[in-house]
């Protein structure tokens, strides 16, 4: 299920503490810079996707910093979207894995 607000992702990934979420990065040709951040859990049978565009220095929804490497391409800093949903989401034992990290 794709949700669009990151409003209603927290909600959902609090009301069903799920045990882990999937993080990704993504080329996104339309964003200013072209990148995207695409959040993933499943719980009861359902996998919620929430995807945050790049617009400027940050990502749209998320606020989470965009930095620049020296080749001039955009990344996100792990750490920082880790941090984040942490935050957001009140949970210390949260697992957050990287798709990279589960082989997509």
């Amino acid at each position: 299920m794709h949700i669009r607000s990151w409003n209603e992702f927290s909600k959902v990934a609090t009301t069903s503490h799920p045990s882990s979420i999937a993080y990704t990065f993504e080329k996104s040709p339309l964003s200013k810079p072209p990148l995207a951040m695409r959040l993933s859990f499943g719980a009861e049978g359902i996998q919620y996707v929430f995807i945050d565009f790049a617009k400027g220095e940050a990502l749209k929804t998320t606020g989470i910093p965009v930095h620049i490497d020296k080749a001039g391409q955009p990344y996100l800093e792990d750490e920082e979207v880790k941090s984040f949903i942490l935050a957001q989401l009140n949970r210390a034992d949260l697992s957050i894995v990287s798709f990279g990290v589960l082989g997509f």
